[in-house]
């Protein structure tokens, strides 16, 4: 039997107010939006399908990209605001597989998302001057790339089934959603320089 794809709807919808023209960097940042705010809830709904399969460091790993995901959400919600746009909350259907094809379906859309889609809306936010919204994706984009990574040894540990090699816990960066998954983070998180005591702990 072929699997299901998980299914995320609405795509997205932009609001039209009165005596607010919109610009595109408007548009692409309400999507930007959507897909973050929908992968926060995929990403949790993940993560309890890894603990119904007994893969703790599985659902670890989705727990901890759900509240990177949220973060990033978090982000594009607050420039939306300041630009006069105004987003309703949004509830993906979900349509769960076995966590082998969740996380290589996780992969792909973040791969496609950190490098196609941002760099597409990063560039449509400097030409339109949106300093603030540029920020908001750059983020976005760098940390979702850095993180591809830890993406790809849970698909291997999972194929090797050796998911006990994957880490025991992750710190996420509360302001841009930086993920690491080392003992002892820098003093302040790289993208962003928040200091590390201000770190997200997600842990067993």
């Amino acid at each position: 039997m072929k699997h299901l794809r998980p299914l995320i709807l609405p795509l997205f919808l932009i609001p039209c107010l009165s005596g607010f023209t919109q610009n595109k960097t408007a548009g692409y940042l309400t999507e930007a939006y959507r897909f973050e705010s929908n992968n926060s809830q995929l990403f949790a709904a993940y993560a309890e399908q890894a603990d119904k399969e007994g893969l703790p460091r599985v659902a670890l790993f989705f727990r901890a990209i759900a509240k990177t995901s949220s973060i990033h959400a978090g982000n594009f919600q607050k420039v939306l605001s300041q630009m006069g746009v105004a987003i309703a909350p949004s509830k993906p259907v979900i349509i769960l597989n076995p966590s082998q094809l969740n996380i290589e379906d996780a992969l792909k859309s973040v791969r496609m998302e950190a490098g196609i889609k941002y760099a597409e809306y990063l560039e449509q936010a400097k030409a339109d001057g949106e300093k603030s919204a540029g920020k908001a994706l750059r983020w976005a984009k760098e940390t979702e790339q850095q993180s591809l990574q830890l993406f790809v040894n849970v698909v291997d540990a999972l194929a090797k089934e050796n998911t006990n090699s994957l880490p025991a816990f992750y710190w996420v960066c509360p302001k841009c959603g930086n993920l690491y998954d080392v003992a002892n983070p820098e003093k302040e998180c790289s993208f962003c320089y928040t200091e590390r005591e201000k770190f997200i702990k997600i842990s067993d």
